[in-house]
């Protein structure tokens, strides 16, 4: 449903739609232009823009029903098809054709022999979550779900992607022929987006934010973003800058998607434009263990950057690379061709790229964990060997080398400096995307605009990056309760194996045995999480759902005030049947540019394009 299916002159409409009547008709438009282009024809047609989904170049709206017609004629509109919960069209893609073999023991053999594979490191995957699937089990811990699906889920599919190239052991193919490059590190989901994959600065701010409070508790060494804006706001004053290089200086690799906007130059992405972060961007390994015939692929962004910089860093392989899929997600239905397997899916990108770079930084901390970000950095550029005949402002340092890495002379351990005041404009910082949001008072949603964050306050860039980014303000009274963050939330207990092993996966995740006795005993995680005030007769049955949840017995006024609980969080606009619109949807998100691994249809000959999944010519 979100993406077209052919290439012609006059995009695909939705059948019915057509003959849609009068009125509004709610509709996903998406274009070759991307956002910007489909909003356009939208408003030509006299409709209403609604959340914008970079992912998939389009937006949702509402449109005269008597104008769909002349809307799917507009030219570079690719198709406009009605907005239906989960319901999508088939994408093109070949099942057959080759595979990257990076993310296998050609390129990280040596490391795996000598019992590397990346235990003991935490690769924080912010993205749209990561579903709780045998490739991880045991190794995943669920962070906090900012997306509003209340579920830590991931209904888009993009997070568990990501996770499986970086981290994933192969547990579901044969062979584990499907393992990803750190196998034993641990994955912290931090789900930020829902299906449609679109989420706010403010709320990816929110989550990094989160790494930053809990990044000892989870042993959390590297910070995966395949992900970026088109925001060209200066680095030294983003606050997306600021964060990243927050969290470098906290001990974290902040490893950045370059985008998929190339060949051009001039097309990186924020925050990958972070003259500290490791910005990577993609190359094409011909599915064999041969460098010879390596080439950058044409839609890796090309540096410099808006302000100068030199980026990417470097470059990984990012095309038809393989990994675990979550079932049932948009990516899935969306793309049935580019599904290998009962469990795996095949796609190219920069972010894939990036995915990669994260699971080697796990490699080198597993076997250098006293190594600074500065130096894990050093270790990887200098080592890296150029590709081609490629510009410099294309590949960086050029091809990692996870070998020569390990072996490296690391530096010093400082060498980069923080240039970021974070006080630059939110706004700026989207790159001109937004979405709708229901802010009180309100009968309808509005544009997300300004210096607003997702619960329409007022950003302050001055507050955010002072007291309030550490200590007792995030994990305190404030944001969660003591209730909520204090020693039951720490502890061995939330990242055992029960947490995410069979027990938690199995059977006796589903029927009585959710709510019954096998819910409060020590199956679940031990003393530390169960308890009498936790599991008790209070945990199921109409104190559950009822008015206890939310009262002062939760976490205290503060946690359940109006802000939290009142009608932008309760009512119809959560429980009612618009929670799995575009609306609700729109409501708990808002949209910044996920310019990550597309997931597209096969070209038409000879074309190669953002978005190709296994579309080999």
């Amino acid at each position: 449903m979100l993406l077209g299916s052919r290439w012609g002159s006059v995009g695909q409409l939705d059948r019915g739609l057509a003959t849609a009547g009068t009125g509004l008709s709610r509709v996903l438009v998406t274009a070759r232009g991307g956002v910007r282009a489909a909003a356009d024809a939208v408003r030509a047609m006299g409709g209403r823009v609604g959340v914008g989904l970079p992912l998939v170049d389009g937006v949702a709206a509402s449109v005269p029903a008597d104008r769909l017609v002349a809307l799917a004629a507009v030219p570079g509109v690719v198709a406009v098809t009605q907005d239906r919960s989960a319901t999508f069209t088939g994408a093109g893609g070949e099942a057959g054709a080759s595979t990257s073999t990076f993310a296998g023991p050609g390129s990280v053999g040596a490391a795996w022999a000598a019992g590397n594979r990346g235990k003991g490191v935490g690769i924080a995957v912010l993205d749209t979550g990561v579903s709780p699937l045998p490739d991880f089990a045991g190794r995943l811990v669920h962070g906090p779900d900012l997306s509003g699906e209340g579920s830590t889920v991931d209904t888009h599919g993009h997070g568990t992607v990501m996770a499986g190239v970086a981290a994933g052991d192969g547990a579901a193919s044969a062979g584990g022929v499907h393992t990803g490059v750190a196998p034993e590190a641990t994955v912290v989901a931090v789900k930020v987006a829902g299906r449609n994959g679109a989420v706010d600065v403010s709320t990816i701010l929110q989550a990094m934010h989160w790494v930053s409070a809990y990044k000892d508790q989870f042993g959390i060494r590297v910070l995966n973003l395949s992900w970026g804006t088109e925001s060209t706001q200066d680095p030294a004053v983003d606050p997306l800058n600021h964060a990243v290089q927050r969290l470098w200086q906290e001990g974290i690799v902040v490893v950045v998607a370059a985008g998929n906007s190339g060949p051009h130059g001039g097309t990186i992405t924020k925050p990958a434009d972070d003259p500290m972060v490791v910005t990577v961007g993609a190359y094409d390994d011909k599915g064999d263990t041969s460098a010879r015939n390596d080439t950058l692929t044409t839609w890796s962004s090309r540096g410099p950057t808006a302000s100068g910089a030199a980026k990417p860093d470097l470059v990984a392989p990012g095309r038809t690379l393989v990994a675990v899929r979550s079932p049932g997600s948009q990516i899935e239905h969306a793309n049935p061709k580019a599904l290998v397997g009962a469990g795996y899916i095949k796609g190219s990108g920069t972010s894939q790229a990036a995915a990669v770079v994260s699971g080697l930084a796990a490699l080198v901390l597993a076997e250098h964990p006293t190594w600074t970000p500065d130096q894990v950095k050093r270790v990887l550029t200098t080592t890296a060997s150029p590709l081609g005949s490629a510009a410099r402002a294309d590949q960086g340092a050029g091809r990692v080398s996870l070998a020569a890495a390990l072996q490296a002379d690391p530096g010093p351990a400082r060498w980069q400096s923080p240039t970021a005041s974070g006080l630059g404009s939110l706004e700026l910082s989207r790159g001109g995307s937004s979405v709708d949001v229901v802010c009180p008072g309100d009968t309808a949603p509005t544009a997300l605009v300004g210096e607003r964050d997702t619960a329409c306050e007022a950003w302050d860039g001055s507050k955010w990056t002072g007291s309030k980014w550490t200590g007792s303000k995030w994990t305190g009274s404030k944001w969660t309760g003591s209730k909520w963050t204090g020693s039951k939330w720490t502890g061995d207990a939330w990242t055992e194996a029960t947490w995410t092993g069979s027990k938690w996966t199995g059977g006796t995740w589903t029927g009585s045995a959710w709510s019954g006795e096998a819910w409060t005993g020590s199956d679940w995680a031990g003393s530390k999480w169960t308890g009498s005030k936790w599991t008790g007769s209070t945990w199921t049955g109409s104190t559950w759902t009822g008015s206890t949840w939310t009262g002062s017995k939760w976490t205290g006024s503060k946690w359940t005030g109006s802000k939290w609980t009142g009608s932008k969080w309760t009512g119809s606009k959560w429980t009612g049947s618009a929670w799995s619109s575009t609306d609700a949807t729109a409501a708990a998100t808002s949209g910044d540019d996920f310019l990550t691994a597309f997931w597209g249809q096969r070209p038409r000959a000879g074309l190669i394009v953002p978005g190709e999944v296994s579309d080999v010519q």
